[in-house]
């Protein structure tokens, strides 16, 4: 079984340079082989993938032009051509946009895939050393949680965020497995997704959204208009564009932070089935009445966390289609209310008369539709 587990670091100023050359040199091939493939196929209709790529990695790395890519970690250069390619496989499957060539001002990372050791010190100290190729010295780590002295290393992904902070990510393998157990789908929690609360659930409890994105959008746009009036490259300008990135971190990790404890909730009830509905959040966010508060929802995140949050429990979670009507139907009787507006928060069915809070309702239909879902493609006498 594999756990990821994300701790801060805090390199040398001589680590940092050894980290951003890390950083540089795979952008720089990430980027050379896509423009690379890109253009074979823009040329002469020519697919190439890793093991092309690796081949003239390997022979560019001996020209004199190319010497440089020899000071990181070739692994970590083969690593990020691995992720060009599994980026191409998402292009493909329609699983995700064409790749994009990478910016030395976003977000920055590589991959270490083997080879890595973590000591932890003894006592109270929740600082540990990382050592990992190509990095004479130990980096030091805070270690904030307890480590199974069993688990092997499998990965570790540095991160340098925006605002100059470092982090690893570290994958362990560690032994056993998820919880095998049998899943009672009648033991169903059917969840609505919305902007006034995060989540409403069929039993009729609600989790109030945050709205965390609102509660800093005053000294965003203060620090955004303070940022704007500098002089392009000064050293006035690189303060206020950190202070911009500081508060989009602080929002950030307010967001994920709400989301993981709201999904702890959820998944540790005693349903083994969660049934979510599929968003089409891209055309969602095309209104602009609701894009900001689409956009700081986190629905996505919250599907991702519950879903693996879920299957350490042995617990299932189920997507239904995009499609279903699921507010507009009455969950008793089944009647179809083709006159509901998003503005209507409750409504009363005209065949049963059964009066209906809109979100719970629609929490109620969507755990219908996936216990229909789920049987319909469970194996005949099972």
């Amino acid at each position: 079984m594999l756990k990821t587990y994300k701790f801060r670091i805090y390199p040398s100023n001589e680590q940092i340079e050894k980290l951003n050359q890390h950083f540089g040199h795979t952008r720089f091939v990430y980027n050379l082989f896509l423009e690379f493939s890109s253009n074979a196929y823009k040329n002469t209709k020519t697919s190439t993938n890793y093991y092309m790529w690796a081949k003239v990695l390997t022979v560019l790395k001996k020209t004199e032009k190319y010497q440089w890519l020899n000071d990181v970690n070739s692994q970590s250069l083969q690593q990020s051509i691995k992720d060009l390619e599994t980026g191409y496989k998402r292009f493909f499957k329609k699983q995700a946009k064409h790749p994009k060539f990478k910016k030395k001002s976003s977000r920055q990372s590589f991959r270490v895939p083997q080879h890595i050791q973590l000591y932890e010190n003894e006592g109270n100290d929740k600082y540990g050393t990382l050592f990992v190729p190509k990095f004479k010295e130990g980096i030091k780590v805070r270690v904030h949680r307890k480590i199974d002295p069993n688990a092997k290393i499998k990965n570790c992904t540095f991160i340098k965020t925006t605002t100059g902070k470092y982090f690893v990510s570290i994958t362990f393998e560690v032994e056993g497995s998820f919880p095998d157990r049998d899943i009672d789908y009648e033991n169903s929690i059917g969840m609505d997704m919305g902007l006034k609360d995060s989540v409403v659930l069929s039993d009729g409890t609600k989790y109030p959204a945050p709205k965390v994105l609102s509660k800093y959008e005053r000294k965003l746009k203060h620090a955004y208009k303070k940022f704007s009036s500098k002089e392009q490259g000064s050293k006035n300008w690189d303060k206020a564009k950190l202070e911009v990135a500081r508060i989009h971190e602080k929002i950030k990790n307010t967001r994920e932070d709400f989301l993981h404890k709201l999904t702890k909730e959820i998944s540790e009830n005693q349903a083994d089935v969660f049934v979510v509905e599929t968003l089409n959040i891209r055309g969602m966010l095309k209104n602009h009445h609701l894009a900001k508060s689409i956009s700081d929802s986190g629905w996505y995140q919250f599907k991702t966390f519950l879903k693996y949050k879920a299957e350490r429990l042995g617990k299932k979670v189920i997507e239904i289609g995009m499609f279903e009507p699921s507010s507009k139907v009455c969950s008793v009787c089944g009647y179809k209310n083709e006159g509901l507006k998003l503005s209507d928060r409750e409504w009363v069915c005209p065949e049963c008369g059964t009066k209906h809070d809109r979100d719970v309702n629609a929490a109620v239909n969507i755990r219908q539709f996936g216990l229909k879902q789920a049987f319909s493609t469970q194996p005949y006498g099972t």
